[in-house]
């Protein structure tokens, strides 16, 4: 059976393989500052990675031509490759700090030891299916669990651990404790974030508790304003340099919808810009990058916009999350595609001054402000920027 170009199959299976905290993004060096890397750890690392790239997401292309058996098997060689990169170099570096980045790989990647795969694989429909189909070498795979526990208990008593790594040992624990949870339909966010908390203040310079304190909060569904409030509060007071600047950064946003927004920069044309300056008009604040496809894809919708409203009262400010080295590309952007608005950019990409201060953590993002220059949307895309905007200009069809 061949696979379609837009079949799910493999990602299925890496889900009903795979525990919810071993899906957990790959980690690289880059990660890593409290140590220097020796030249083995690099090459170490550089062959984890290029392996790594291969059991994640593919495109489209990857999956043209094979079976899912294909697919399954390749996924197999390369968790076991991961695993045999990561136990050579412990076992030749016994002293290097960074053999434990390696051990982090071993327990995120773990191979299922499939020797052959039973007929009717390709057309199992459940998990029970996948699993009975499945020719496991049990001996070999038990025998690499009790040393996986080894080298997880080593990890977590070693003297010579990273702070680095140790964060994200502790974050699989956690990630590991809500996919019980939520396997058995435990999961309660009460529960859970003082876990979290317990991260962010042993390790106040790392960034995974964030990732955590967003996951529980959706997770929750929570929707009450003022339940969220305090929810941002309580991270905005965490020992955590991260934590609190996300914090604080939500509840800037929260304040935004009580009371107009404060803005004042000069923007990368000369023009001085200030809300202030603007209030009687609608405004959008468009957080985007030149390299954001999805912003450039939202272009002609903005630009048809702008076009119809703007001698109306509508007004547009950009946000570019561009880097220094593309300071030029952005100024050639904007004239060859007519947008005639100020930008604000500090070249810092996603450090920018002026979206770190609104938790801006995925683009393009849409401030939409009234007349007042208090925010109403934080979603304006699409269709609904327009009926926004005719909304508040009182703009009838």
């Amino acid at each position: 059976m061949k696979i379609p170009l837009l079949t799910r199959s493999l990602a299925l299976l890496a889900l009903l393989l795979t525990p919810l905290c071993l899906t957990a993004q790959r980690s690289t060096l880059t990660e890593i500052t409290s140590v220097t890397p020796s030249d083995d750890a690099k090459v170490m690392m550089a062959e984890i990675d290029k392996a790594h790239l291969l059991v994640g997401p593919q495109p489209q292309s990857f999956f043209e031509g094979k079976t899912r058996t294909d697919l399954m098997r390749e996924r197999e060689a390369n968790h076991q490759k991961i695993r045999q990169i990561a136990v050579d170099f412990c076992k030749k570096h016994p002293q290097d700090p960074l053999r434990w980045e390696g051990v982090l790989h071993m327990i995120m990647v773990q191979p299922e030891f499939i020797t052959e795969f039973k007929p009717g694989f390709d057309d199992a429909k459940s998990w029970n299916e996948f699993r009975s189909l499945l020719v496991i070498d049990e001996a070999a795979k038990d025998a690499w669990t009790k040393e996986l526990e080894t080298y997880k208990t080593s990890l977590r008593t070693a003297a010579d651990v990273p702070w680095e790594i140790q964060e994200k040992m502790a974050h699989l624990d956690n990630m590991d404790y809500m996919s019980k949870a939520r396997g058995e339909e435990k999961y309660n966010i009460f529960t859970f974030l003082p876990k979290v908390d317990d991260l962010a203040a042993r390790f106040p310079e790392g960034k995974l508790a964030l990732q955590e304190y967003r996951s529980a909060l959706s997770l929750s569904k929570i929707k009450d304003e003022a339940v969220l409030e305090t929810f941002w509060k309580h991270l905005a007071e965490s020992p955590n340099k991260v934590v609190k600047t996300a914090g604080e950064a939500e509840l800037r946003k929260i304040d935004a919808n009580r009371k107009p927004m404060e803005m004042k920069f000069t923007a990368v044309d000369g023009r001085e810009v200030d809300l202030e300056k603007l209030r009687g008009k609608v405004v959008l604040i468009d957080f985007w990058a030149t390299w954001c496809g999805p912003c450039i894809a939202e272009l002609p919708n903005i630009l048809s916009v702008y076009n119809k409203y703007h001698d109306k009262g509508f007004e547009i400010i950009g946000i570019s999350l561009d880097q220094e080295k593309d300071k030029e590309k952005l100024i050639k952007f904007t004239q060859e595609r007519n947008m005639p608005w100020p930008q604000y950019f500090d070249g810092k990409g996603w450090k920018n001054e002026i979206s770190t201060q609104y938790a801006i953590s995925s683009i393009p993002a849409m401030f939409l402000l009234d007349q007042r220059g208090v925010l109403i949307s934080t979603n304006a895309r699409g269709e609904r920027l327009e009926t926004e905007v005719k909304r508040l200009l009182k703009i009838k069809d």
